[in-house]
């Protein structure tokens, strides 16, 4: 069968479609998000703890050009030497790193909302192809992904220009400042221009997130045949009518339980059944039930009868009889007219009394 071309596709994604494209991988993600908040979080922890940072390497340097002055005694004086460098090197790195990494997953899992699929992993001979990667080289996306790259190094370059121009005096200044003052400095204004770029990065991340969730919903749209056949294939599948059947109980039971306020009266056996009766005179010909349950579902509708002053009448044999003689919505069989009149009879009584 021919694949549909994209102006067949004129229908939104039914739930079961983007649940297989999930399945498969296939989500809204943009890797500048990714990219951006990873290295926001990166400069920021820089701008912040720069000063300690720089503090723990000056005194690194310092211990390492003291100890270039002595003999190496050994090679437990050696593992030393090169633990305590390492020591210094990692206690500088570590939280840096770790600060990029957590933000990478966490900006991942939340555009993909915690999904782990191994699809994407498998190999795709199509990507092999010459013809089509000559046509995805020429596609619209391809162009819109080159002017992104176009347009992140006119900002990015905007941004340090703007940022390091100001600044040109004292740079020209830098020979004065003894090393350590330098590289604080040096470092503060990394940091500064690091956090503005990935500000501008995150601004550029957003407008492509936008842009792929677009690209997403176009490339998932789906013909009118194949949402027939989707629909189709759906109805034959008996775990699909299984939660069709038992959402329709819910709905069904939940409308019931909304009718029992209504109720003239409520009989109940007196945990294991109940049944909801209403009778409008001059309306109907015989009083309907509203609503019938056993076990828990008797129990609410008891519960419910009580919340709203529905009067309730213990009547077991009468209950049993009722319930599985009439259906919610119909009309008590004739047998049972004297038995429910007389009930409504002492019900209207007592609501006479009670006026008085």
């Amino acid at each position: 069968m021919p694949e549909a071309s994209a102006g067949d596709k004129t229908e939104k994604a039914t739930p079961k479609r983007r649940e297989d494209e999930r399945k498969k991988g296939h989500v809204v993600q943009s890797p500048d998000v990714t990219s951006a908040v990873a290295m926001l979080g990166t400069f920021a922890v820089l701008r912040v703890m720069g000063p300690s940072m720089i503090k723990s390497l000056s005194d690194g340097m310092r211990g390492m050009l003291a100890n270039l002055t002595s003999a190496v005694s050994g090679y437990e004086d050696m593992r030393a030497r090169m633990t305590a460098a390492l020591s210094v090197l990692i206690g500088v790195a570590v939280p840096v790193m770790l600060v990029a990494f957590a933000a990478t997953v966490a900006t991942t899992l939340a555009q993909t909302r915690l999904l782990v699929s191994l699809d994407q992993l498998k190999p795709d001979l199509s990507r092999l192809n010459p013809l089509e990667g000559i046509k995805r080289l020429f596609s619209v996306r391809s162009l819109v992904e080159l002017g992104k790259s176009i347009l992140k190094v006119v900002l990015v370059g905007a941004v340090v220009y703007f940022e390091i121009q100001p600044q040109m005096h004292t740079i020209l200044l830098l020979y004065n400042m003894s090393l350590a003052q330098s590289f604080s400095w040096v470092a503060g204004i990394l940091a500064d221009i690091g956090i503005k770029v990935a500000g501008v990065m995150l601004l550029l991340g957003a407008i492509d997130y936008f842009y792929q969730w677009f690209q997403y919903e176009k490339d998932i749209r789906m013909t009118k045949e194949e949402i027939k056949e989707e629909y189709k294939q759906m109805e034959g599948n008996p775990e699909i009518k299984g939660k069709i059947k038992n959402l329709q109980r819910q709905m069904a039971r939940r409308r019931m339980m909304q009718d029992v306020p209504k109720a003239d009266v409520v009989l109940r056996n007196p945990t294991h059944f109940a049944v909801a009766l209403k009778y409008e005179h001059g309306k109907q010909r015989a009083p309907v039930c509203v609503a019938k349950g056993r076990n828990a579902v008797a129990l609410r509708i008891v519960e419910i009868a009580e919340e709203n002053h529905v009067y309730i009448r213990e009547d077991p044999p009468l209950t049993r009889a009722l319930y599985q003689a009439v259906e919610v919505g119909g009309q008590i069989p004739a047998e049972f007219y004297k038995a429910v009149a007389e009930v409504l009879a002492y019900i209207y009584k007592l609501r006479r009394a009670g006026r008085r």
